[in-house]
């Protein structure tokens, strides 16, 4: 399948600033140690995601927890599980259930926050198959891994930053090829699930 183009879209600021600016100090940790100081991390599998084998999502989540809340090792254990979820029905809304372009993008686009979804919808082909879904007949997940930095209130997640990373095979008619998606998706909590309020995404490429 012929790589598609890359696209990036801009991170819009819809947060208030004390938040955005404490996702993105959080964002820019890179240690997966714990340091007593209130960040640590948790590898999880697809396994808590009610999914068929087909796609299963490596999941590495760190939290950052305030002075006197939960610990960062068990904040982080709680992110898990729903971020893993969130990701799952991402990759299936954008790649697995996407083939043959029946099933349209109102299920993925339902996943973004209001302020960026028409910005989601323009940008279709560097978050998911896009324009190639109606040529696709299958596609066969192989790889999908994140990395999750979480920001905690006082007793919940308020915001995340992951990083995304899948590979796949799609199936056509003319025969079968790679399909790549590399994204940094900027989520903010809502209640027991996630909603993307940026991205900066591509596919096309492995690299």
């Amino acid at each position: 399948m012929a790589a598609r183009t890359s696209s990036r879209l801009p991170l819009p600021l819809i947060w208030s600033a004390g938040v955005l600016a404490a996702v993105l100090l959080v964002a820019g940790c890179t240690s997966g140690r714990s340091n007593g100081g209130g960040q640590a991390t948790t590898p999880t599998s697809g396994a808590a995601a009610p999914a068929a084998p087909d796609l299963q999502v490596e999941l590495v989540t760190m939290a950052k927890v305030p002075p006197g809340g939960l610990s960062a090792a068990r904040a982080a254990r709680r992110a898990a599980p729903g971020l893993e979820r969130f990701l799952d029905r991402y990759l299936r809304a954008a790649y697995i259930n996407a083939a043959g372009g029946e099933a349209g993008w109102d299920g993925l686009l339902g996943l973004f926050d209001t302020p960026v979804r028409a910005a989601a919808r323009k940008q279709l082909d560097a978050l998911s198959l896009g324009g190639a879904a109606p040529t696709v007949t299958a596609v066969r997940p192989s790889r999908a891994t994140a990395k999750a930095v979480v920001l905690y209130g006082a007793k919940r997640p308020e915001a995340a930053t992951v990083r995304v990373s899948f590979d796949g095979t799609a199936d056509t008619a003319q025969g079968s090829g790679p399909v790549h998606l590399r994204s940094v998706l900027q989520l903010l909590a809502t209640g027991d699930s996630w909603r993307i309020a940026a991205f900066d995404s591509r596919t096309g490429s492995d690299r």
